[in-house]
């Protein structure tokens, strides 16, 4: 099964080191979306910066960037506009 990585990023990056196993990127998209609303919910934001000034950035385990979306673009009901 792939790889994903999904990492954050705002004035720094923060890197996901682990990556997660997932079928396709259909379900890397989903997973990503996911990450976002949990991190909003969970929290005000990280470095001092809210969520919605955030981007998320998911990488394939070749390093090709699979998709990139802004944390402000994540919609309550699970749609997405995502890249």
């Amino acid at each position: 099964m792939p790889l994903y990585y999904f990492h954050v990023r705002n004035s720094e990056l923060i890197r996901d080191v682990d990556g997660t196993e997932l079928p396709d990127h259909d379900s890397a998209r989903a997973h990503a979306n996911g990450v976002a609303r949990e991190l909003m919910e969970n929290s005000e934001g990280i470095l001092g910066d809210e969520w919605s000034n955030w981007r998320m950035i998911v990488h394939d385990e070749a390093g090709d960037e699979v998709l990139s979306f802004n944390f402000s673009d994540v919609k309550d009901d699970g749609d997405d506009d995502t890249n």
